[in-house]
């Protein structure tokens, strides 16, 4: 932003006297002298232009009426000397006022052809106003350098070519071409998605965030990057400083993964785009590589960040040279489907990075929710993975399983029917198992069907590389070159269903730049053509925002649609539904939920589809509501306030010397930034773990016990333990183990993090609970990883058993939720049909009455007429009675 001097101010007065003008500049500076209007052009005469300086294009435009600023001719007009274009709108810095919005401008036919370039050549903004619904089309960047005055040895001089910002920008039918330093062709930079404007620099007095005003975080950033070539990244030295920022595109950083960035990058060429090993880098959540073809890239699409990325129909063609791969995975619920992998060779250069498919078992916190503002810059746990249909031909380590020293998590999802060949004629030297990895033990420690779930998945042509019933050895199937073509298609037995289903996607050749690939004025070499294809066909597009997993309470949620095209919405379960059911371009759609009274949670969906006659676009939304949390079917024992019973009886040992307070009572003090520390024994030879460390708490009743659910510290590895009880004494005889329920040792899952609890239903009852804790394991709980056991909370849910005064099983009641907020009670039946309802106070006086139905499981209660407060609830049949305690609450 700036102030608008009272010159411009004049020719902004000037400019809105009317609409669809055309202004003719030869002086590319000439550009920012006006605010343009809806359906406005402007000219730029052929010419060499060494200009070195920015310009800036700022307008209002609409969908109708876009905003065009382009060469006189396509490729007329070339920038030498490295010019720098920023688009976007303004705003009064003294008032406020919105004089350009920076949308719907459109940037055409233009090259740039050497010169030097700058830290970001091209920018979607002008300072903090940022384009919206703006596009750059036909234009190529070509060789821009560095100068000889900035270079420095040892340090790559990181240039950006093109900087997207804002929101719904498009990048297509662009050519990239002989980049040589670092820095990315194209970089989607999400910093200022996080949070609305007005985007500023903090003022005096504030902290570094005082900018910061609300949470856009979830909010669909919707960028397309499609049909461009992409050509001749040279590859940067890995020893130079800011070599690992020289990826062809990156979507996001480490800072940015938990945006809903939802960046479409499709139908795109790479040719020799080697810059570093990660051709694409995905920082960032919900985007997709769809119908992209790769030849000769030293690297792979790594999604190195941020969850639900979606890699379809993509075509990774190696061509036999050392470095190229196909895709790297990391993180969580992506799905990865009908890919076709060919010829990617990696046995010098990278080689544990760059494989068909390379799994990362990581220990950061996965899928970050949009709202929050914790992320992690190392390797993400990979869970809920989706590897379908995918084909691997001629590729060494078809699937390659990566572990380091702190990355050693199992892998979770679903690998299913992919086809991996290798043709009789392949080099015995670079033949490789199905499955491999940069340890002996890799595929053991993160990779085996104990987390992934392999089914129907066939090869040919090489030895599978470990057990597992996952995949069929198929010497039937054929593989049949296609005629003047480089890639197979299959015949024989077993082949069907498996493998990528390519449709009618074929991969792009050389040929084909010039000509509805990259820019229409030059060919693949970046000769100047002058019978290439200008025009350009945007692709048709339906893109949904996302929900990030719902609670359980009945509610309703927006979500965006925005479409280039007709479409009709349509709700596939009977607990969603939808207040806009068609429609044609963008809209606002309202999703309503009903309760989910379930304690597991719930999947659902919404299918868009496009209206016949176009692309037949299907999207579908997936709607996942969480179940009741355990903790509101049962009552908790030691709540934490005061009058509570529950006390810490002994310990075996605790670390509090020398100012250390790590003490047992922590585990009770509500506050999980308190942890009981103690450090066990050392392992006795032969065997995994010693004899424990342990805490007895005294319940001072006995409880019937559904439920204890214990919190740790944020340790990456997780911590081993058991649980015994006792009705009667402490002695070690008195008690009985109950966790784990299998084996001799429970394995905690929420590492990482210390705000999260592990729970454990049970049904037993006791009056004494010993914890005993034998410190920290690897994933497959038989190695200790350390004697040290941090325990930050331990919670105990259940009911005394002096209030039942039947002996029947408290499970066939449950009552949710508890605390109850909303004035509705549930109850569940679980075998026994009970009569009647009744709800006490404290001090045993009746407060609601209410005759149950027998021939229903589940019944409401409404209690919205009941203050806040402590009650019971009785529920009885002749002489069954069971009483539970409920917690009213109004907030």
């Amino acid at each position: 932003m700036k102030k608008i001097t009272t010159f411009l101010l004049f020719l902004f007065t000037l400019s809105t006297i009317g609409q669809n003008m055309t202004y003719n500049i030869d002086d590319p500076k000439d550009l920012q002298k006006t605010f343009y209007q809806p359906g406005d052009h402007i000219i730029l005469k052929n010419g060499i232009y060494d200009t070195d300086g920015r310009a800036v294009f700022m307008g209002s435009g609409t969908a109708e009426n876009p905003i065009v600023f382009r060469a006189e001719t396509p490729g007329g007009v070339i920038f030498t000397g490295g010019m720098q274009l920023n688009i976007g709108g303004e705003t009064d810095d003294t008032t406020g006022e919105i004089l350009a919005t920076g949308e719907y401008l459109i940037v055409d036919g233009f090259h740039w052809k050497g010169g030097y370039g700058s830290s970001s050549v091209i920018e979607f903004r002008n300072s903090y106003d940022h384009a919206r619904n703006s596009t750059i089309q036909n234009c190529v960047m070509d060789g821009l350098g560095v100068d000889i005055n900035d270079t420095e040895i040892g340090v790559s001089e990181k240039h950006n070519w093109i900087q997207m910002y804002g929101y719904f920008n498009t990048v297509i039918n662009c050519s990239f071409m002989n980049k040589v330093t670092s820095g990315n062709m194209i970089l989607v930079d999400l910093a200022y998605n996080e949070w609305a404007p007005p985007h500023r620099e903090p003022e005096e007095g504030e902290p570094d965030n005082g900018y910061q005003t609300v949470n856009t975080s979830c909010n669909t950033v919707g960028h397309t990057i499609s049909n461009n070539y992409f050509y001749n990244y040279q590859k940067v030295n890995s020893s130079y400083e800011n070599s690992g920022d020289s990826e062809t595109i990156r979507i996001g950083t480490s800072s940015n993964q938990n945006i809903h960035s939802g960046t479409t990058v499709s139908n795109n060429y790479f040719v020799q785009a080697d810059g570093e090993n990660e051709i694409i880098t995905n920082k960032s959540k919900y985007n997709k590589y769809i119908n992209n073809t790769f030849r000769r890239s030293r690297g792979s699409l790594v999604l190195r960040h941020g969850s639900h990325a979606t890699v379809e129909g993509n075509y990774f063609l190696g061509e036999n040279v050392d470095g190229t791969g196909g895709i790297r995975i990391v993180d969580s619920n992506h799905t990865i489907t009908n890919n076709y992998i060919q010829d990617c060779i990696t046995i010098i250069d990278q080689a544990k990075w760059n494989n068909g498919i390379t799994f990362m078992g990581g220990k950061a916190a996965a899928a970050v929710d949009c709202n929050s503002s914790s992320m992690s810059n190392g390797y993400q746990k990979s869970e809920n993975i989706n590897l379908s249909n995918n084909t691997i031909i001629n590729t060494n380590a078809p699937l390659f399983y990566n572990v380091n020293t702190d990355h050693d998590n199992n892998v979770t999802g679903t690998i299913s029917n992919n086809l991996i060949y290798f043709t009789p004629s392949y080099p015995a030297e670079k033949l490789t198992p199905v499955i491999s990895g940069d340890t002996p033990t890799s595929y053991s420690d993160i990779g085996t069907n104990a987390a992934l779930t392999y089914t129907g998945n066939v090869y040919t042509g090489t030895t599978l590389g470990a057990t597992n019933t996952g995949f069929e050895e198929k010497t039937e199937i054929i593989a049949n070159l296609i005629p003047n073509g480089d890639i197979f298609t299959f015949s024989g037995t077993g082949y069907e269903g498996k493998g990528a289903d390519m449709g009618a996607y074929t991969p792009i050749t050389d040929d084909m730049v010039g000509y509805g690939i990259g820019a229409c004025f030059t060919n693949n070499l970046g000769v100047n053509i002058f019978d290439g294809d200008c025009s350009i066909e945007i692709p048709e597009s339906i893109v949904i925002s996302n929900l990030q997993p719902l609670s359980n309470a009945e509610a309703n949620y927006d979500i965006t649609v925005n479409a280039n095209v007709g479409w009709t919405a349509v709700s596939n379960n009977d607990w969603i539904t939808i207040d806009i059911s068609a429609g044609t371009g963008d809209a606002t759609i309202s999703v309503s939920v009903t309760q989910n009274t379930e304690t597991s949670s719930r999947v659902g969906s919404i299918t868009f589809t496009q209206v016949a006659g176009g692309s037949d676009i299907v999207r579908n939304l997936t709607i996942t509501q969480e179940g009741i949390s355990l903790t509101d079917l049962y009552n908790l024992i030691n709540t934490g306030e005061s009058g509570d019973l529950v006390k810490v009886f002994s310990y075996s040992k605790q670390e509090d010397k020398e100012g250390k307070t790590n003490i047992a009572t922590n585990t009770l003090d509500k506050n999980f930034n308190t942890v009981w520390a103690a450090d066990d024994d050392s392992v006795p030879t032969g065997d995994y773990k010693s004899d424990g460390e342990y805490v007895i708490y005294n319940l001072n009743d006995e409880y019937k016990l559904d439920l204890i659910q214990i919190a740790t510290d944020d340790k990456a590895d997780p911590y081993g333990l058991q649980i015994w009880v006792s009705t009667t004494g402490t002695d070690p005889s008195d008690f009985t183990m109950v966790l784990p329920t299998s084996g001799d040792l429970l394995i905690t899952t929420t590492t990482g993090i210390r705000e999260a609890y592990d729970q454990y239903e049970v049904s037993t009852n006791a009056r004494y609970v010993k914890l005993i804790v034998f410190g920290r394991f690897n994933g497959t709980a038989d190695t200790r990883k350390s004697q040290w056991s941090n325990i930050s909370e331990i919670e105990f849910y259940g009911t005394s058993t002096t209030l039942s005064t039947h002996d029947f099983s408290v499970n066939n009641i449950i009552l949710f939720p508890n605390p109850v907020s909303n004035g509705l009670l549930y109850l569940n039946k679980q075998s026994i049909d009970f009569d009647e309802l009744t709800i006490y106070n404290v001090s045993g006086k009746t407060i609601l009455t209410k005759k149950l139905n027998s021939s229903l499981k589940k019944e409401s209660i409404d209690i919205s007429s009941i203050s806040e407060g402590l009650y019971f609830v009785e529920v009885k049949k002749g002489s069954f009675r069971s009483v539970n305690k409920i917690v009213v609450s109004k907030q």
